[in-house]
């Protein structure tokens, strides 16, 4: 079954985009039912949200790329429509052509190559820990202080992987950023993207904020078996 129809999506995302040739899907995340919009003048990327907790994950989306576009020392999408129904969240976001740097991985034996792509996605994100955080994604309290708020809240609210234990432990340790940079907050092999060899753009900012840069780096060289290597990570 197709995640997303024509006939439901939002008047003013079909007004928008005109003439709709066919949706195709990409492989899908677990927080938003995700169709790439084929339509004469292009493609269009088109995310769709059901429930509390990812509809917040989605319109937080559309704010920070709202705020990181100017920024231009890296590519990331333009979200050019956000709509909310009753029940459900849509948000149409420009398209960019290539695959993830997981999806690159799992099929790239050349060492080299492998290098390169990784050394390309370290550099890129230093490039958005560079840049200069905008200021409505400040906040004047730490992050790692917000990141335990929501931590707690999630827990309370939703089915999630940790536990009131480890929750616990967490809050106890002083933990201290002494800087805090713009970072993307899910920067891992499935949120960059490669083409012909070249990294395009970095997708999904629902995580953008002014953060401890150590938790994008801990993410991009997070270990998987055949994919990510304890040798790529050098390269960070």
């Amino acid at each position: 079954m197709q995640p997303i129809i024509v006939e439901e999506l939002p008047h003013s995302i079909k007004k928008y985009v005109k003439q709709i040739e066919k949706v195709t899907f990409p492989k899908q995340g677990c927080t938003s039912d995700v169709g790439i919009l084929h339509t004469p003048k292009g493609r269009y990327v088109l995310k769709r949200a059901k429930g509390e907790k990812y509809r917040k994950w989605l319109f937080k989306e559309y704010c920070v790329l709202g705020n990181i576009k100017m920024l231009g020392k890296f590519r990331c999408p333009n979200a050019y429509k956000f709509v909310q129904t009753a029940e459900q969240s849509w948000l149409l976001l420009e398209f960019f052509e290539g695959k993830t740097v997981r999806e690159y991985l799992e099929k790239e034996d050349n060492e080299k190559k492998r290098e390169h792509v990784v050394y390309e996605m370290g550099r890129l994100l230093a490039r958005i820990h560079d840049a200069k955080c905008p200021k409505r994604l400040v906040s004047k309290q730490p992050w790692i202080h917000r990141m335990l708020q929501e931590a707690e809240y999630n827990l309370t609210h939703y089915k999630v992987d940790g536990n009131q234990q480890l929750l616990k432990q967490l809050q106890k340790q002083n933990m201290i950023c002494r800087k805090e940079v713009l970072i993307h907050g899910d920067y891992t092999i499935d949120n960059v993207l490669i083409h012909d060899g070249r990294i395009t753009a970095v997708i999904d900012w629902s995580g953008g904020t002014c953060g401890d840069a150590r938790y994008d780096m801990a993410l991009a060289v997070g270990f998987e078996d055949g994919i990510f290597t304890g040798k790529d990570s050098v390269f960070f």
